[in-house]
């Protein structure tokens, strides 16, 4: 309904209007800043950049490219001074931020050595295991894992049976087709390649110190009867600091930009004289940049 439009628009622009007027005195306070240290575009500039734009789009003349803006609701003049605000900020943005973020091969090298698990790409396991379960009907007991004595040696006979084929000569995958109660079994009990991330505490601790074809120690375990085979495995890798230092000048160079573009901001905050004419306005940037700031901003 209409009445229902009108009240998400105005939640809309309550949200919204606060972080608008901060972001607009921003601008202000850098445009200001860019004219005190003398910043300007000259002419010449001006008039590279509107060439450059008549080139992108294919505009051979003056009176073509007026058309251009008109269709747009601009003239020539409304152009120059927007190019003007944003080479001022673009300029500002260089002297007092850009250009003071730094990162030599020390600190890139120290951030790397920082974060070994950043560019490590974990090994590759496949193994293959027999499971001789456990049958639900057997369970006993409170916690629904203990079988009777009876169960429990039949069960143990079974897989004592599987592993006597195993040591007998027979394929380990062979044995697992016919005897594992596994799903793998399908698949001659062939589990992966898996990341060495992904392997359940408990099968990793089974399988380190195995050579590939070695089989794990059997375990007992609350679905039954268990054994692995490592069928093969892939060392994890790490990246050389070579193939990764651009990422890692890109990563830090932005995350320092933003804390000395914040920093200059707030610099700029502090030196700021606002005066308003519109008190809603004001209580909408200033209960803005109290939530930015935060609670003790400006005590």
């Amino acid at each position: 309904s209409e009445t229902t439009g009108d009240t998400e628009l105005e939640a809309f622009l309550n949200e919204a209007t606060p972080q608008i007027v901060v972001d607009a005195i921003d601008e202000l306070l850098i445009l200001q800043h860019g004219r005190d240290l003398g910043i300007e575009m000259d002419d010449e500039r001006f008039a590279g950049i509107v060439d450059n734009v008549k080139e992108q789009n294919n505009i051979a003349t003056d009176e073509e490219f007026n058309e251009v803006l008109a269709a747009e609701g601009m003239t020539m003049e409304d152009l120059e001074r927007a190019m003007e605000r944003q080479f001022i900020i673009s300029s500002v943005q260089q002297i007092e931020v850009i250009g003071k973020v730094a990162m030599t091969d020390t600190e890139a090298r120290e951030y790397y050595d920082r974060n070994t698990d950043e560019y490590r790409t974990p090994g590759q396991i496949a193994l293959r295991e027999i499971l001789v379960a456990a049958p639900a009907d057997a369970a006993t007991g409170a916690d629904n894992r203990l079988v009777s004595a009876a169960a429990e040696a039949e069960l143990e006979a079974r897989f004592q049976a599987a592993l006597a084929r195993v040591a007998a000569g027979e394929t380990f995958a062979t044995v697992a087709t016919e005897a594992s109660d596994a799903p793998s079994s399908a698949n001659g009990g062939l589990i992966g390649p898996l990341s060495e991330d992904d392997l359940a505490p408990a099968v990793a601790a089974l399988l380190e110190g195995l050579a590939a074809g070695e089989i794990s120690e059997p375990v007992r375990t609350a679905i039954g009867y268990q054994v692995f085979l490592l069928e093969s495995s892939t060392p994890a890798t790490r990246q050389p600091f070579d193939e990764v230092r651009d990422d890692i000048a890109n990563r830090v160079f932005n995350e320092r930009r933003q804390d000395e573009f914040n920093e200059f901001m707030g610099r700029l905050h502090v030196e700021a004289i606002l005066e308003w004419n519109n008190e809603n306005l004001q209580q909408a940037y200033e209960n803005r940049m109290q939530a930015i700031q935060g609670p003790t901003a400006g005590s």
